[in-house]
């Protein structure tokens, strides 16, 4: 009997605990909590509400991945999606290039079928063009130079026309005459200015013997006139007064290009400076012997204007050389050797030269001889040599 009641006890006990366990589980799944379970089975209990709490999160954790994998799938999609119209785009762009492609092929094909056959069509239109003779001279426009022209050929003769007659690059080749300007209109040239032409210019003429186209009465053509200054036959050997004196041609131009000009017969005296002395004073043989001996020593001025020394020492015999003018033509030598200079000085190199001179003598006393010596000063015999001569 005692042990049916302990039995009794004992399953009484174990229904209870079971009663609890299960109204807590169940209070935790409600979230409550309805009872308070001491000792071991509180151990128990407290392990399978753990157990049950992690189900729980798990089971939450469970919805959190199917989420995620939910979204996932999604992208998944929509990257798919990307991929596929990526790629569908690839492919219309594959399409495009294909379609360049059969273009390019097909305008090789034209260049290949039309352009071949146009260039060559080209070609041999071109041929029978050079091989034709428009002209009738024998000469294809391949050889011709000009095939509108029939005197224009390879074989033709070259004449003086402007025109390139035979072919052969150039035009009236060797074919044209020098002429001479005619200043003045007298029929003779002027050496110095000429032009090449077929046929005479105007204003210009085939000889060139004129040794002054400014004037119209001085040419070979004209008789000389004495004691004018002038060669008018333009001829030097031919005298220009009666006593037969021959005097150097006159220097022109060139005459004024060098500070010492041209001295023909190497007297010392310039060419045209000695022409000036004697036409200017024809009568006169004993002042035109002073302006001489004063015109060489004035070329030594020039040529030593840069040597103080040799300046000085030309300065004193100038001013003996002056004294003998003053002894022939008193005050009026002083008009005469002013109107000498100026001949002599008459380009800017030989005025600078001069000045150049007359700086170097440096204000040193140059002094001239009394008066009663100024017939001394005179390089050659006064009483000896004629006047009118």
């Amino acid at each position: 009997m005692r042990t049916i009641k302990g039995s009794l006890v004992v399953l009484l006990f174990y229904s209870l605990v079971v009663f609890v366990s299960t109204d807590f589980v169940q209070g935790n799944d409600t979230g409550t909590s309805s009872s308070i379970v001491h000792g071991r089975n509180a151990s128990k209990v407290t392990s399978k509400k753990q157990t049950v709490h992690d189900d729980d999160k798990n089971r939450e954790d469970g919805k959190r991945e199917k989420g995620r994998d939910k979204d996932g799938d999604k992208d998944n999609d929509d990257k798919g999606k990307d991929d596929d119209t990526s790629g569908k785009r690839g492919d219309k762009d594959k399409d495009k290039d294909k379609d360049k492609d059969k273009d390019k092929d097909d305008k090789g094909s034209d260049d290949d079928d039309g352009d071949s056959d146009d260039k060559g069509d080209d070609d041999e239109n071109s041929d029978d063009e050079d091989d034709k003779d428009s002209d009738g001279d024998g000469y294809s426009r391949k050889d011709d130079c000009d095939d509108n022209n029939s005197s224009v050929n390879p074989n033709a003769q070259e004449t003086c026309d402007g025109v390139d007659n035979n072919c052969d690059g150039q035009i009236d080749e060797g074919l044209k005459t020098t002429f001479y300007e005619d200043a003045d209109g007298d029929g003779y040239g002027n050496p110095q200015v000429t032009t090449k032409a077929c046929s005479q210019p105007s204003g210009y003429v085939a000889n060139n013997t004129d040794c002054d186209d400014t004037n119209a009465a001085v040419n070979p053509g004209a008789t000389e006139i004495k004691k004018n200054g002038i060669d008018d036959d333009c001829n030097a050997s031919t005298p220009d007064d009666d006593a037969g004196v021959n005097l150097p041609p006159d220097p022109g131009k060139a005459g004024k290009e060098t500070l010492l000009g041209i001295d023909t017969d190497g007297d010392g005296v310039r060419d045209d400076i000695q022409r000036y002395i004697y036409f200017t004073y024809p009568d006169d043989k004993k002042l035109r012997l002073g302006l001489t001996y004063y015109a060489i020593e004035f070329q030594g001025v020039l040529k030593d204007a840069n040597d103080r020394e040799a300046a000085y020492d030309h300065a004193n015999k100038m001013s003996r050389h002056g004294d003998c003018l003053w002894y022939l033509k008193g005050e009026e030598a002083i008009d005469i050797c002013r109107a000498l200079r100026s001949k002599i000085l008459n380009t800017r190199e030989r005025s600078m030269a001069y000045i150049t001179y007359s700086d170097n003598l440096g204000g040193r006393i140059i002094s001239g001889a009394p008066l009663k010596e100024w017939k001394d000063s005179c390089s050659f015999d006064v009483d000896e040599t004629g006047g009118d001569q």
